[in-house]
């Protein structure tokens, strides 16, 4: 038996989970799907935001924390793969890498020999912000430029999500923008909230030249580290030189509720409080337990968006943060590096703060 592959590809905060979460929603009954999930951080936000689908008949979520797939994270996802082709045998198998993961390398695995005779490798869908496709948007001259640039390249469905955020005159401009592509992809999708036609998951992929794979980057390797965070819980840290991520699971049950307000002004003051340390705020995401029921909240690119989530009996909160000018421009003598986060102590302070309003 072999099973329906989908690579679900796109940038920090393009929006990947919310499609992913429409898409279970439409699954033809009868059919038995699979997800896999990766994230830099070792807490699971992406996982837990459709861990609300995996309580439905013939649907399974299987996280891979810690890293990269495409890197660092290579041999664990191998082995989620293994596993879940062998264990829940499904129809089709959705895989959402890292938004930092550049999906190359990820093809070149799932056209091994081994794995390319249990899956039919459909097309790669990236979704992107539409607002990142505006050639001022900052990611487009950051030093994840180049991360952006292949998950676009690789897509046979570039799905432009969030058009709605976009004002008329930026919206006149989306023809011109896809246009531009090159390779172009199969299918260009205007979508707003992630909604899309299920039917493009077996849309033929295209046929046309790849470009060369950029080079990977090198990653430090690295383990990850779990602490008491005095009056919340866990927190579970990664440190892979450049990048950190540190990600707290927060004991609900016998601490209160975080507020809505509270938690709105948290992911405003989180920049500038990274920023104090000589860190840049990549992107922060939390699963929290409220007085009005489970939201996911979520800062990416300076923008922030809160919905509602299936209930939960646990908080979780993850951040991703680079070390300020980690990328010098050529013939820059490199900055000195910054004191690492090394007990999150502030990021701590303003995540009890947001508890204590609500109580």
């Amino acid at each position: 038996m072999t099973a329906r592959c989908t690579l679900v590809t796109g940038f920090l905060g393009a929006g990947k989970t919310t499609l992913l979460r429409h898409l279970l929603a439409r699954r033809p009954p009868g059919e038995r799907w699979a997800v896999i999930v990766n994230d830099f951080g070792a807490v699971g936000l992406d996982g837990a935001a459709l861990a609300q689908e995996d309580t439905a008949a013939g649907v399974r979520i299987r996280e891979v924390a810690g890293g990269c797939v495409c890197c660092a994270a290579t041999v664990p996802l191998r082995v989620a793969l293994t596993e879940v082709l062998r264990q829940l045998r499904p129809d089709r198998l959705l895989i959402e890498p890292s938004g930092l993961g550049r999906p190359g390398a990820l093809l070149g695995l799932l056209r091994e020999p081994g794995l390319a005779r249990a899956l039919v490798i459909g097309p790669v869908l990236c979704v992107v912000d539409a607002r990142g496709l505006d050639p001022a948007d900052p990611i487009r001259s950051s030093m994840h430029a180049d991360t952006w640039r292949e998950q676009v390249e690789h897509a046979d469905v570039l799905v432009i999500n969030k058009v709605d955020l976009l004002d008329d005159p930026a919206r006149a401009r989306l023809p011109e923008w896809t246009d531009a592509l090159y390779p172009p992809p199969a299918a260009v999708v205007i979508a707003e909230q992630g909604r899309i036609d299920p039917a493009l998951l077996d849309l033929r992929p295209a046929a046309h030249w790849r470009p060369a794979l950029l080079p990977q980057p090198a990653e430090t390797p690295s383990a990850i580290r779990v602490a008491h965070a005095p009056g919340l819980g866990e927190r579970h840290e990664i440190d892979a030189g450049a990048i950190a991520s540190a990600g707290w699971l927060i004991d609900s049950n016998a601490l209160p509720a975080f507020d809505i307000d509270a938690t709105q002004r948290l992911l405003m003051r989180l920049p500038a409080t990274l920023a104090a340390g000589g860190w840049q705020l990549l992107r922060a995401k939390g699963a929290l337990r409220t007085p009005v029921g489970s939201r996911l909240v979520q800062w990416a690119g300076g923008r922030i968006s809160i919905e509602a989530l299936a209930s939960r009996g646990d908080s979780r909160f993850e951040l991703l943060a680079e070390r300020a000018g980690a990328s010098p421009a050529p013939g820059a003598a490199p900055p000195p590096p910054p004191s690492p986060p090394a007990d999150w102590s502030e990021v701590e302070a303003l995540l009890r703060a947001a508890r204590a309003e609500a109580d």
